[in-house]
C-alpha cells in the first residue's frame, strides 16, 4: 500500500497559503483521492467524465468544459492531461477558471519499471492499450521528462510563474531503493522519476 507523493506534496502547498477559505475544483477527479489531503478550509467541487458514488460534476473536459462557468481559487488536474484530446486548449480553458493557482501533474510513462515491463512483456501500463474504442480511458499522449518540459514552453505566458517539482514512487518498505530513486532522479529524472508535479502560480 502506497499513496502517491503528489497529493502530499499538494496538501503542503495549499497548507503553506494559510488562506481562510480556498475553493478547489478537481478536473478529473473520479474517486476524489485529492480530497482526502485537503485542509478543512477548501470548499471542493470534483468534476469528472464517468459517472460514480462521488457526487462528481459529470462533464467531458474535451467538449464541453464551457460548462464550468465559475472561477476557482486552486484548479488541480491531476493526472488528467494525457487524457485529453487537446492539452494546450485544456490548460487554456483551466486559467479561464483560476483565481490563483493550478495544479497540474504529468506521469512519467518512461519510469524505469515501465520500461522493464516493456522489454520483458511487452506491455509499457495498462493505459496504453489497443481496445478499438474512441472512448475508452487511456492515454491520448506519451509523457515523459522531455516532452513536459517543451510542453510547459508551449502554455508559458507572462500571467503565471511555472515551477515543476519531481515526484518519486512512495514506498512504505523499500526504504532503499526509495533513497537510490531519489538519488538518481535528480541525475536522471527522465528514467527515475515517477512524475512530474507543475505549478502554474498566478502573477500579482
Amino acid at each position: 500500500m502506497w499513496i502517491d507523493e503528489k497529493y502530499k506534496l499538494v496538501e503542503k502547498k495549499i497548507k503553506s497559503l494559510n488562506e481562510p477559505t480556498l475553493e478547489i475544483i478537481d478536473l478529473g477527479a473520479r474517486d476524489q483521492i485529492l480530497k482526502k489531503f485537503l485542509p478543512s478550509n477548501c470548499i471542493y467541487t470534483g468534476v469528472d467524465k464517468f459517472k460514480n458514488d462521488n457526487n462528481n460534476l459529470i462533464i467531458n473536459l474535451d467538449e464541453n468544459f464551457s460548462q464550468i462557468i465559475k472561477k476557482y481559487d486552486i484548479v488541480c488536474a491531476l493526472d488528467i492531461i494525457e487524457h485529453v484530446d487537446n492539452p494546450i486548449k485544456f490548460i487554456s480553458n483551466c486559467k479561464k477558471i483560476c483565481k490563483k493557482i493550478i495544479y497540474l501533474n504529468v506521469p512519467n510513462a518512461a519510469y524505469y519499471s515501465f520500461r522493464l515491463k516493456f522489454l520483458f512483456f511487452g506491455d509499457l501500463t495498462n493505459q496504453f492499450h489497443f481496445s478499438g474504442d474512441s472512448d475508452d480511458d487511456r492515454h491520448r499522449w506519451f509523457t515523459n521528462y522531455k516532452n513536459t518540459l517543451n510542453f510547459l514552453k508551449k502554455i508559458s505566458d507572462n500571467d503565471y510563474n511555472i515551477t515543476l517539482n519531481k515526484i518519486y514512487k512512495t514506498r512504505n518498505k523499500l526504504k532503499l531503493l526509495n533513497f537510490l530513486e531519489r538519488f538518481l532522479g535528480k541525475l536522471m529524472p527522465g528514467i527515475f522519476c515517477w512524475s512530474f508535479l507543475i505549478t502554474l502560480k498566478k502573477n500579482d
